[in-house]
């Protein structure tokens, strides 16, 4: 049976929780900060009570939410269709999920994975009849559509995102280290409605397309992707999927963001705005600089 576990292992989750912490105890002590210990958005308050967000690494997890709190959301909710996709029946899920990769590594056992990559998905469903992790499967194709057409309303997309990345009102601005993008390790504070402004503007919302994978029964649009233009191409920006990893964790969904990106966008000539560096570790842009109430003396650097 290949092993279909793709959530990090308890041990790496850890050590990336503990780096987390000493990447906000970092930033909070350069710019006189303090840390707020706890899960939600914010990690840093500073002087004036502006809540940060601080930001690492190559991929943030901006959420992984359970049913409850995304069909409580306020905007949010618009992911419940496609959690509703998956049945409550957690244990004929799993049972019926191995049912159907079982049959496709038998087939291949038999035929050989170049056979394998021609078998329809129609073959399988007529071999296996009706299987709940088949099912699932089309209708969240269907529900990542649907959420993919609400996306593309601006106006909608930007009170996702506000929900997703900020908490609505909670969080105000954005640290990010940059070890990606120019890789100066600097930390470049945003304000919220920089980055959404730069985030709806630039972005545009998708569904991912079919694997092809053989042992897998392979279905477009199991993802709803965000993506933008680099160098002409459309590339991912960030991905909302839905894990299934154990009984234990079931219909949850997690949003990711790609630092490098991100940070590519918001750094673009284009949308380039103020730059103050206020000291050799933190460069503050735009609107963020008033927000902080950063002294005109402050060396400008742009």
């Amino acid at each position: 049976m290949i092993n279909r576990r793709r959530a990090p292992s308890s041990a790496i989750s850890s050590q990336k929780k503990r780096d987390g912490h000493i990447l906000e105890e970092d930033f909070a002590s350069l710019i006189g900060a303090s840390v707020i210990k706890g899960t939600q958005k914010a990690d840093i308050k500073d002087k004036l009570n502006n809540l940060y967000s601080v930001k690492s690494g190559k991929k943030w997890q901006l959420f992984l939410y359970n049913f409850q709190r995304i069909s409580s959301s306020a905007h949010l909710k618009i992911l419940k269709g496609c959690l509703d996709a998956f049945p409550s029946n957690i244990k004929k899920y799993f049972e019926d999920r191995i049912s159907c990769i079982k049959y496709k590594e038998d087939y291949i056992k038999k035929n050989g994975r170049e056979e394998a990559r021609g078998l329809s998905n129609n073959d399988v469903s007529k071999a296996l009849g009706y299987n709940e992790y088949i099912s699932s499967k089309t209708k969240l194709q269907h529900e990542t559509k649907k959420v993919r057409d609400k996306l593309k309303d601006k106006a909608t997309l930007r009170l996702f995102l506000n929900e997703a990345i900020f908490n609505n009102d909670e969080v105000s601005l954005m640290a990010i280290m940059d070890t990606t993008y120019l890789k100066d390790d600097l930390f470049k504070v945003f304000s919220k409605e920089y980055v959404l402004d730069v985030l709806c503007e630039e972005v545009y919302p998708d569904v991912s397309s079919s694997g092809n994978v053989p042992e897998d029964y392979n279905v477009g649009g199991q993802k709803t992707l965000l993506r933008y233009y680099k160098d002409g191409k459309p590339k991912n920006i960030a991905e909302i999927e839905i894990r299934n990893d154990s009984e234990n964790k079931y219909r949850l969904v997690r949003f990711n963001m790609y630092s490098k990106d991100v940070l590519g966008i918001l750094l673009r000539p284009n949308n380039m705005i103020d730059v103050y560096k206020i000291n050799s570790k933190v460069e503050v842009y735009g609107r963020a600089i008033e927000i902080m109430e950063l002294k005109k003396s402050a060396q400008k650097f742009c």
